[in-house]
This record gives C-alpha cells, structure tokens and sequence, in this order.
C-alpha cells in the first residue's frame, strides 16, 4: 500500500499537525530539522499550504491559518458534543442572562465553538474561530489548570497582559490555577477586557479528560461579583449534563 503514497502529501500532513501542535508557531529552520526534509521542499509545502489558508505566517513563524481552524469547527458541528452543548447553552443564557459558550482547548488558547448570545439588547461574547488566551481568559485558565500545569514554567514565556488585571508572574498563576483545581471552574475579573466578567467550567469524557469547556460572558453590570457562586453552580450543571449527554448517557439516564 505504501506504494501508492504521495511523500510530499504526506510531509504536508505531518506539516500541519507539526505546527497545529505548537504553542506559538514553527520557524522553517524547526520544521525542516524536525521533519527531516530539504529545506527546498519545506519551504514550497509551506507557501503552498499558506496560499490554501491551513496555515499562515506571522513575522517568521508558520501558524495555524483560517481554513484550519473553520475545518475544525465544521468537525465540532457535526459532534454529538456540539448538539448536546447547544440545548445547554441556550437554556444557561435564558437562566444567567450572560452569553453562553462552547470552548476547546488548543496548545495557544481557548477557541470558541459555539455562542448562544444573550438575551439582553447587546452581545459582548467573541465569535466562533475565535482562540482566548490561556492566561488571561476563564476557559483558559481551566485548560492551563488541567491540561498544561505540568508545562506552566516554559509556556509562561509566551503569556500577554491584555489588561491590568492579566496574570503573567507563574507563580501568581500556579496558585490561581491550584484555586480553579479546587473550586471546579474558572473565572476571568476583568482580565481579557475591562469591564467584562467570565466564568467557566469543564467537560470530561469518559476518561475523566478535560475536553471541552461551557463558558458565560457578560459585562460586570449584568454580572456582578456577588452573582458568582450562583452562576457558577448553573455553569457547572451545564458542563456535567453536557459531559454525560456525550460520553456517559447511560449515567444520565439513571440520575433521572
């Protein structure tokens, strides 16, 4: 069977994964050396694949480009995850009053697969595609905590203050991240966006793996601090229904 391969299709798909794994892209120098290919042909791979948008280039490093990301959301759309998380969603807006979210965690980020806006006369929730950063937004701080606390030390290089409030100091953010390990979901005050509170908790499979985050977002006047502590037992309830919707309906059925 190996005959009827086509090598630099192959390479191409090695390639993408290569840099889709990535915390903060790939330089042509890592890719070659890591794939053991020509630097010629790395090269012509990667202009080819940046002209179809799977990947694209950010000052001298490959990364993931727009039709990844939308190919990957089309996948999620067509997940059992996706269709269970939905019903959650616009129920959690109706009840919280926030926007409601479905996010994945990716090696940079967070990205949002879904958004149910709430029913109030403005939206502050981002959009599908869209990749939060680990440090500084709820549902990426619950994928830091339980996805990448081992890694902390040498991602933390790489973490940006997108307002005061953002944490950067690992030490400041291992004891956050010890905090969202203990209460079971995350929050974010202020740290992406003035103004602008978010909370999140996690989806497990039957493995007990974070794979997927249920997030609310709204501005701290529609969501004050005192709102917390309920808000989060219906984000929790949403994730868990979610998580047993998807992996374990048998448990579902005999909780009812």
């Amino acid at each position: 069977m190996t005959s009827y391969l086509i090598p630099n299709l192959a390479n191409a798909c090695r390639m993408f994964e290569l840099v889709a794994r990535s915390m903060h892209g790939l330089g042509l120098s890592e890719i070659e050396q890591q794939l053991a290919i020509p630097r010629t042909t790395a090269f012509r791979i990667l202009q080819t694949l940046c002209h179809q948008q799977i990947l694209s280039k950010q000052g001298r490093k490959y990364v993931t480009g727009p039709a990844l990301y939308q190919l990957g959301l089309d996948l999620v759309n067509q997940h059992p995850l996706h269709r269970h998380a939905v019903a959650q969603l616009k129920q959690l807006a109706i009840d919280t009053g926030l926007s409601a979210q479905l996010l994945l965690p990716r090696a940079n980020g967070a990205l949002i697969g879904e958004v149910i806006d709430n029913p109030n006369p403005y939206s502050t929730a981002a959009r599908p595609g869209f990749c939060a950063a680990l440090n500084c937004s709820a549902a990426g701080k619950l994928f830091l905590a339980n996805l990448h606390l081992d890694k902390l030390s040498q991602i933390a290089e790489h973490f940006e203050s997108h307002t005061a409030q953002s944490i950067t100091d690992p030490a400041q953010l291992r004891v956050e991240l010890q905090r969202i390990l203990a209460r079971g979901y995350a929050t974010d005050e202020q740290e992406y966006r003035e103004g602008i509170r978010c909370l999140a908790a996690p989806v497990r499979d039957e493995r007990g793996v974070v794979v997927a985050a249920i997030g609310v977002t709204g501005p701290i006047e529609l969501f004050p601090l005192v709102a917390t502590a309920q808000v989060a037992t219906l984000v929790k309830q949403a994730a868990l229904t979610v998580a047993l919707s998807t992996y374990r309906p048998e448990l579902l059925v005999n909780a009812q």
